[in-house]
């Protein structure tokens, strides 16, 4: 069993680091790949080792159809010579309950479904933990998540099914439908909430990006993305932590039963459900 990671990457340098640690652990470092959108010395010191495409940054104009359009075609590239791609965002970490799946790559080798979602968490800083050390895992040094149907996204694919939105579309161009699974014990961990300081940096990027004045660029959790930060912790401030196995097992079966396909374009997705619980991590979150 032969599987990948892509990711792409502008200036995120704290996640960046998280997610090659994360991947290499489970897949390699020689199975990485990591577009980064413009030169950038930098990633390449953390992502050494793994496989680092530069894409030209001269123009932003359509930044997120061309952006999801390349993706989809490396990923489709990339199936001629791996049986499985996991296409992450470089903030994205996916983990699978060791007494569900063994690990990563045993879960997918017995997953037969062409497309894979996850459950999504957005892990969070609380204010009575400690900055970042540099060079530890977020699962050391951060506890607690909110459910949410956000980040509950297709991640993995077995066959040329193309993500996007945060799904996948599920019909081939000569109609033939691909099939996607949706697994208890799966889990997008989000980092963006994780790291205060570096997401102060990440925000700044973000809101120049969104108000380059050209057409084609993410909305407004970009272009506001201080307002959309402070929302969030004021939100996860007002939850009570919910139990770890009731939480999952409610978010599980909200989520799965109000899945969205779009006739249109064929691209199944979450509902989009934001704040679905808030728990404390399982201990084997650390060893993920």
């Amino acid at each position: 069993m032969k599987i990948c990671a892509i990711t792409m990457v502008y200036r995120d340098y704290w996640a960046l680091a998280q997610w090659i640690r994360h991947y290499s652990k489970h897949l390699g470092i020689g199975n990485l790949y990591v577009m980064v959108h413009g030169p950038d010395e930098k990633v390449n010191e953390i992502a050494a080792g793994a496989n680092i495409w530069t894409i030209p940054r001269d123009s932003l104009e359509g930044f997120d159809k061309r952006r999801y359009k390349m993706l989809n075609q490396f990923q489709s590239g990339l199936l001629q010579f791996y049986d499985w791609v996991i296409r992450t965002d470089t903030d994205e970490l996916i983990c699978v309950d060791p007494d569900l799946h063994g690990s990563l790559d045993r879960f997918l080798s017995q997953t037969s479904d062409e497309a894979v979602f996850a459950t999504g968490l957005n892990v969070f800083e609380q204010a009575d933990e400690q900055e970042m050390p540099e060079g530890v895992s977020v699962f050391d040094c951060r506890a607690a998540a909110v459910i949410t149907g956000n980040y509950s996204k297709a991640w993995a694919v077995k066959a040329d099914a193309p993500l996007m939105r945060h799904g996948v579309k599920l019909t081939t161009p000569g109609g033939k439908p691909y099939s996607y699974s949706f697994p208890h014990g799966v889990y997008l961990a989000h980092l963006k909430f994780a790291n205060i300081d570096a997401l102060a940096d990440v925000n700044v990027t973000r809101k120049e990006v969104a108000r380059a004045g050209v057409s084609g660029l993410p909305g407004w959790g970009w272009k506001r993305a201080d307002d959309h930060t402070k929302k969030f912790f004021i939100e996860a401030e007002t939850l009570n932590f919910t139990p770890w196995t009731d939480a999952v097992a409610n978010a599980f079966e909200r989520i799965t039963t109000d899945m969205k396909y779009d006739e249109k374009d064929g691209v199944i997705r979450a509902p989009g459900i934001p704040y679905l619980a808030k728990v404390r991590l399982p201990k084997w979150f650390k060893d993920t």
